[in-house]
C-alpha cells in the first residue's frame, strides 16, 4: 500500500478503503493507525456521511445502528453534531453503550455479579489469612472491603432490576459500577451466542475512537465477535499505540491483527510544524518505525527535548528549561512562571494534573473507590461538578464582588 501521495489525495485514499470496509455485502474490518494531528475525526465524519447516503434508507426502514464508540461526553457531542443527529448513528462512551447492551439482562447480571464477588471475597480473605498483623492500615481496608462485598452478595437475590447511570455516582443497592458494566458486557459479547446475535443485528458496524485505552477485556470481546461474525459484522478500530495513557488498554494493539483486516494509515500531521514532526518520527523509530509527514506549507517551527533523572523535582526542572528556552530563543517570555499563560504545559494524565494543580488530597480517595472513580475522570461525578461548577465560582464571584454573577449562579 502506498499513501506517499499529496496532502488531500492520501486524506482520500484512506477515506476510501475506510468506507469499502463498511459494505454491507462484503464487511471488512480495520484498524486504523491515525497519529496526533492527523484528521481522524475528519475522515470518520466523511465516511459515515457517505454511508449515510448509501444506506441510510436500509437501516431505517429495519433499525438497524453504526455504533460509534468514543472516549469522552465532550467527543460524543462533537461527532454528533458533525453527523446532523442522524438517528442512524449511535455515539456513545464505552460505558453507555456497554449499558445499552446488558441493561435488560437482569437475572445474568445477577448470576456474573455472584461468581465475581465470590472469587473477589475469597481472594480478600486468603490475603487476610496470610496478615502479619490485622490492625495495621491495610489489613483493616482489607476488613471493611470483605464485609461490604458480602453484604453485597447477600443482598443480591432481593434485587429485581438493575441500575446504572453512565455520568452518576451509582451507589445504591441495585447499582452497577462503571468497571462492572464493562467487565460484565465484555464477558457476554465474547461467551453468549445470543449476545452476538444480539449485537450484530442492530450493530452491524461498530467503529471504536482511542481504541489503545478501551479496556484490554472489551477489546477482546470484540475481537472474538468479529471472528465469529465477520461475514456480517465490521470492527473498526481508530487509535495510535504511543498515545496510549492508560494501563488497562491492550497493548501492542494493531500486531497480531488477522490477515484480512485492513490496515490504512493516515500519514499526514496537519496540525504540528516540520521540526517537531522530525522529533516525534525519530522518537518512534526504533518503537513502532511508523512517520507522519508534515504539510508542506507548515514552517520549520522550533523544538527542543530535555532529558532530565526520574525522581527530581519536576517544578525546578521546568524552571530551569524556561531559563534555557529564554536564552536558546532569546525570547523573554520564555522567563515567564510557568503557571502563567505565556507558557503552556501539557500535562498527560490526571494524577500528575491533581499533584501539580494542588488538588490531589481531594483526588485520590474518590479516585481508589471503583464507584466514583470513572465519573471523577471524565468529569461527571455530581458531587465534584457541585463544588467544581456552583460552589467554586460563587466563591470567585463573592471575592471580586461580582453581584450579577452570584445572582446567575444562585439562580441556576
Amino acid at each position: 500500500m502506498n499513501l506517499e501521495t499529496p496532502n488531500n489525495d492520501a486524506d482520500n485514499y484512506v477515506d476510501k478503503e475506510i468506507y469499502n470496509c463498511l459494505n454491507l455485502e462484503n464487511p471488512k474490518s480495520f484498524f486504523l493507525f491515525a497519529g496526533a494531528g492527523s484528521g481522524k475525526t475528519r475522515s470518520l465524519v466523511n465516511v459515515l456521511i457517505d454511508f449515510k447516503s448509501e444506506y441510510g434508507k436500509q437501516f431505517r426502514l429495519n433499525r438497524k445502528k453504526v455504533a460509534i464508540i468514543t472516549y469522552t461526553n465532550a467527543a460524543c457531542d462533537e461527532i454528533i453534531h458533525r453527523l446532523k443527529y442522524d438517528p442512524i448513528f449511535s455515539v456513545s462512551t464505552i460505558h453507555s453503550y456497554a449499558w445499552e447492551l446488558i441493561k435488560n439482562f437482569n437475572q445474568d447480571i445477577k448470576k456474573w455479579l455472584k461468581i465475581n464477588l465470590f472469587s473477589e471475597i475469597s481472594k480478600l480473605e486468603d490475603e487476610q489469612s496470610k496478615s502479619r498483623n490485622l490492625q495495621n492500615k491495610t489489613s483493616i481496608d482489607r476488613a471493611k472491603k470483605i464485609e461490604s462485598k458480602s453484604k453485597r452478595l447477600k443482598n443480591l437475590d432481593n434485587i429485581i432490576q438493575f441500575r446504572y447511570n453512565p455520568n452518576g455516582d451509582n451507589i445504591s443497592k441495585d447499582s452497577l459500577n462503571h468497571s462492572e458494566v464493562v467487565s460484565i458486557a465484555a464477558d457476554f459479547i465474547k461467551s453468549k451466542p445470543l449476545m452476538q446475535d444480539l449485537l450484530v443485528c442492530k450493530f452491524p458496524i461498530v467503529l471504536i475512537d482511542e481504541s489503545q485505552d478501551t479496556k484490554k477485556e472489551l477489546i477482546d470481546a470484540f475481537f472474538e465477535l468479529q471472528k465469529n461474525k465477520k461475514d456480517s459484522f465490521s470492527l473498526g478500530l481508530f487509535g495510535d499505540t504511543m498515545q496510549r495513557i492508560y494501563s488497562d488498554g491492550k497493548e501492542n494493539l494493531e500486531q497480531g491483527l488477522p490477515q484480512d483486516w485492513i490496515k490504512p494509515v493516515k500519514r499526514m500531521n496537519h496540525r504540528s510544524n516540520k521540526r517537531i514532526i522530525t522529533l516525534i518520527n525519530n522518537i518512534r523509530q526504533n518503537v513502532d518505525g511508523q512517520k507522519q509527514n508534515p504539510r508542506t506549507e507548515k514552517e520549520q517551527g522550533f523544538v527542543r527535548l530535555f532529558i532530565c533523572q526520574r525522581g527530581q523535582n519536576k517544578q525546578e526542572i521546568e524552571t530551569l528549561v524556561t531559563r534555557k528556552m529564554s536564552d536558546i530563543t532569546q525570547d523573554s517570555l520564555w522567563n515567564s512562571s510557568i503557571d502563567k499563560a505565556d507558557v503552556k504545559t501539557l500535562i498527560l494524565e490526571h494524577h500528575m494534573a491533581a499533584r501539580r494543580m494542588g488538588f490531589l488530597d481531594f483526588f485520590e480517595p474518590l479516585y481508589k473507590e471503583d464507584k466514583l472513580s470513572t465519573g471523577l475522570l471524565d468529569g461527571t461525578l455530581s458531587g465534584a461538578n457541585f463544588f467544581t461548577k456552583i460552589i467554586l465560582p460563587l466563591v470567585d464571584a463573592n471575592e471580586t464582588d461580582d453581584k450579577f454573577a452570584i445572582a446567575r449562579i444562585v439562580k441556576k
